[in-house]
């Protein structure tokens, strides 16, 4: 069972069996510069298009679990994103002009 941020997730076993070499080819490639906010520090790494496409071209390094957590405010924000494309909008009836109430 996945632990931490992890937990009940199963993007984990989604990963490429090789990810730790993969992940490390990706910092050693970007310099630890985050692709976010253009720091320096970067220890994670970002599939830029959320998904499963692993491809080099698709991976970039990011701040993860050190500070300005890069990571966490651009998944945030996607999954804002995805929430609402969901949404169904609400057909809300026609508001009657003031002066003919």
């Amino acid at each position: 069972m996945a632990s931490g941020r992890w937990q009940g997730s199963q993007r984990a076993s989604r990963l490429p069996p090789d990810w730790p070499k993969i992940r490390n080819r990706i910092l050693r490639r970007d310099g630890r510069i985050c692709h976010v906010c253009g720091q320096s520090g970067a220890d994670g790494v970002d599939h830029v298009i959320a998904g499963d496409d692993h491809s080099e071209a698709n991976l970039k390094a990011i701040h993860d679990r050190v500070e300005p957590y890069c990571h966490r405010v651009k998944s945030a924000r996607e999954g804002g994103q995805a929430s609402q494309a969901k949404r169904i909008p609400r057909a809300r009836p026609a508001e009657r002009h003031p002066g003919m109430v």
